[in-house]
């Protein structure tokens, strides 16, 4: 099972299920506000005389996290797409110094896009949503705050191989 070669797996009793994926919490949370702010809004929208505007923004924002976050938990569970047709060939010295180069441009890159959406939210604090006049950075560090914990998941599991290959 993905779940428990990444390390993350365990007795189901020994924790409560968001301590041990939280990242899955806060998508599932996410997407219950995805699904009543859409709700109320059609619900508004049809039955009432007075549509709520901000419905679309809250379910926008709720949509960036559960995205964001919900990827958090794919990188934590290894669900990501990998290709190994080409790299299956390889010798094993040259497939574990592949997987290497892989997981270290991968953490380069989830790292950067990091900082760039970390500065992005905090930028735009000044700007507000057109409705509910909040600032954008509710909205934009969900994909900041996912993309740090896609960062640390990955380098937990690359680090967890780099042992393993290390034969420790």
């Amino acid at each position: 099972m993905a779940h428990e070669a990444n390390g993350a797996g365990g007795d189901a009793g020994e924790q409560a299920p968001g301590l041990r994926a939280p990242e899955e919490l806060v998508a599932c949370a996410a997407m219950a506000v995805v699904v009543f702010a859409t709700a109320w809004g059609v619900f508004t929208r049809y039955v009432s005389a007075q549509p709520a505007t901000w419905t679309a923004e809250i379910a926008a924002t709720g949509f960036c996290w559960a995205i964001f976050f919900g990827s958090a938990a794919a990188f934590r569970r290894g669900q990501h797409v990998s290709i190994d047709m080409l790299t299956g060939m390889f010798p094993e010295a040259a497939r574990r110094g592949a997987t290497g180069l892989a997981d270290l441009l991968t953490l380069v890159f989830l790292a950067w896009v990091f900082w760039l959406a970390t500065t992005f939210a905090i930028d735009s604090w000044d700007t507000p949503m057109p409705s509910l006049r909040w600032p954008y950075t509710i909205h934009y560090a969900g994909a900041a705050l996912g993309l740090g914990a896609m960062t640390l998941r990955h380098a937990i599991a690359a680090r967890g191989r780099l042992s393993a290959a290390r034969g420790g």
